[in-house]
């Protein structure tokens, strides 16, 4: 049985000529950090988790699974899908902390400009419907695009717009985590 959870392991934190990256980016309200690792599972996976906090005291964990592939026909474009389970601490949504869940499923679309492949536009969607969030939470819902330059082969900046929020179940307002533009960099070690 230790021999299967071994091999497992070393399966899942293979590489594949993709380093680690460390995620950080910043609004006027909200603070992520994200953390990823290629995984080898299939195509350009990786392995992410990411910390989310915002000026009301709200915080959101969520860890998970993208697997990216590029797209041969259209030069630059790379389609991905994955899931993730999210969890979050709400102060505003009622008298007392709430504390909601879920599994989301994503996708990411990614674009870079074929001719200066330094520049990309990225697309994320996350979904948790009813029947997969739990707590006071009807759903979780998040939405991003950016912008990237890549300053280096390991080092892109970007700007971008994420907004992300638990819809709640009885006539609570939502829990909105983030909802604006932000800045950040992404660095690979």
């Amino acid at each position: 049985m230790l021999r299967r959870f071994v091999a497992v392991g070393l399966l899942l934190g293979s590489s594949v000529a993709v380093a680690d990256t460390l995620d950080i980016n910043l609004s006027n309200s909200a603070a992520q950090f994200k953390y990823g690792v290629p995984s080898g599972i299939a195509g350009k996976s990786s392995l992410f988790a990411s910390f989310l906090y915002n000026d009301n005291s709200d915080y959101l964990a969520d860890a998970g699974l993208l697997v990216l592939n590029e797209e041969g026909n259209t030069p630059g474009l790379s389609l991905g899908i994955g899931a993730k389970v999210v969890a979050a601490s709400l102060s505003k949504v009622a008298p007392s902390r709430k504390f909601v869940s879920g599994v989301a499923l994503g996708a990411q679309v990614r674009f870079e400009i074929p001719t200066d492949r330094r520049f990309a536009v990225i697309g994320e969607l996350n979904y948790a419907p009813g029947i997969i969030s739990f707590g006071s939470a009807d759903n979780f819902s998040q939405a991003a695009i950016r912008g990237e330059f890549s300053i280096s082969p390991l080092t892109q900046a970007y700007i971008g717009y994420r907004n992300s929020k638990f819809g709640m179940v009885d006539n609570l307002p939502d829990g909105e985590l983030d909802n604006g533009a932000h800045v950040g960099v992404r660095l690979s070690f």
